[in-house]
């Protein structure tokens, strides 16, 4: 049985590393990476880099891309039994503009992404079920079947779709500070506070500020650590892995969100979604040296 299987996108990603926007009907020179990303996929790279068994449910273009996304996934450890090629669809390409201090603009042709809610029927056995910026149709499918594992949920854009209740029943909330304004119309610890009413465990990624967690009786903050910013797509992502790696492994909450925190911190250090995921003696060596209690 799986560990964990992660359910959403599987995407190329081309990113434009710029020094500034081009101004309209203007040009800018931009350094072009290719990679690969997708939340679902960035997040099952993660989790399997920290040492768990994971599989991952998600939708491809029967084009080049789609072939090479599946082969990266293998040789990073996932199970891909469960990818469906999409005839006649294309493989899910972003566009990523990324500027100096590493932040990041994207533009998304969802492609075979788009088929996901048509492959649910029989869902592989996990212990956990990781629902990465799924539809809200694709979320209330898989509440709505016979299932054992435990749901963990990282929103995403689809949260335009959804509304507090839609939640109901999952044990662990991952979102970023705007979408839990967007869900519920105040700060994020009342924010936390109201989804708290449906969820488990709601954590909160407050970017450069840290992560914020609360499962209805304590809350806990952790502050950001200071690195050099070089890209920060996936960071989302590789937080997500971190966290649930350590929550899987029955950590306190602390240690959940410190885990998060140094494996976005890896990441962000890196070109590409991936490319700065740590194994999971890397984050350990990382840990070790206990950057919470440096001066900085």
């Amino acid at each position: 049985m799986l560990d964990v299987l992660s359910v959403g996108n599987i995407n190329i990603d081309l990113s434009f590393f710029i020094n500034k926007l081009p101004d309209l009907d203007g040009e800018e020179i931009a350094d072009l990476e290719i990679f690969h990303g997708g939340s679902a996929a960035n997040f099952a790279v993660g989790l399997s880099r920290l040492g768990l068994k994971v599989g991952i449910l998600g939708c491809v273009g029967d084009d080049q891309f789609g072939r090479e996304a599946i082969d990266e996934l293998s040789r990073a450890g996932v199970a891909t039994e469960f990818v469906t090629i999409m005839k006649g669809k294309r493989t899910g390409i972003v566009c990523v503009l990324v500027d100096r201090s590493g932040g990041r603009r994207m533009l998304a042709h969802r492609g075979a992404n788009a088929e996901l809610d048509s492959i649910l029927k029989n869902l592989p056995d996990a212990k956990f079920l990781q629902l990465c910026n799924v539809s809200r149709n694709v979320l209330m499918k898989i509440k709505g079947s016979q299932r054992q594992a435990r749901m963990s949920i990282d929103p995403g854009g689809g949260v335009v779709e959804l509304m507090p209740e839609d939640l109901d029943g999952i044990d662990v909330l991952l979102l970023n500070e705007l979408e839990c304004k967007f869900l519920t119309g105040s700060d994020y610890r009342e924010g936390a506070r109201k989804l708290a009413e449906y969820v488990g465990n709601v954590v909160v990624k407050l970017g450069d500020k840290g992560a914020y967690a609360f499962d209805g009786k304590e809350e806990n903050f952790q502050r950001a650590l200071r690195v050099n910013v070089v890209d920060t797509t996936g960071a989302g992502d590789a937080f997500d892995a971190g966290f649930m790696a350590a929550f899987i492994n029955r950590m306190n909450v602390e240690e959940c969100l410190r885990w998060g925190i140094a494996t976005a911190s890896l990441k962000i250090q890196r070109r590409g979604a991936r490319e700065g995921l740590p194994t999971l003696l890397e984050l350990k060596e990382f840990l070790s040296r206990n950057p919470w209690n440096v001066n900085s």
